[in-house]
């Protein structure tokens, strides 16, 4: 018997939106090996345009890997600030196990995040 294939489409969502100036990389859902590409590319999209800031809000995801963080860290080595939001226990269970949480300025919220970037 031939083991099925998962097919279901990620359940991720991620798009770029800006706040008073400041571009901001809005994630919903689950990223993985599966869906960290989508987040990467718009990381990267965002940064091409070459901001004082960018912002990376993860509040509504629910699962959060080692794929991720790898997202995270190539967009870090690029910009001249990178902020994170994060406000729930497996984004910050991951950052702080791998030892992030000390590399990237991490937020409760996005009015945290966006203070003092306001143009």
């Amino acid at each position: 018997m031939k083991a099925e294939l998962n097919t279901r489409p990620p359940v991720c969502s991620v798009y770029g939106l800006r706040q008073d100036g400041v571009p901001i990389v809005a994630v919903t859902g689950e990223v993985d090996i599966a869906t960290a590409p989508l987040l990467r590319a718009e990381l990267m999209t965002q940064l091409a345009q070459s901001p004082v800031a960018l912002v990376v809000d993860l509040r509504e995801v629910t699962f959060f890997d080692s794929s991720g963080i790898g997202a995270l860290l190539t967009a870090h080595r690029q910009a001249s600030d990178l902020r994170v939001v994060a406000d729930k226990t497996p984004v910050l269970r991951t950052l702080h196990f791998s030892g992030m949480d000390t590399v990237f300025r991490v937020h409760p919220t996005l009015t945290e995040a966006l203070a003092g970037l306001a143009r």
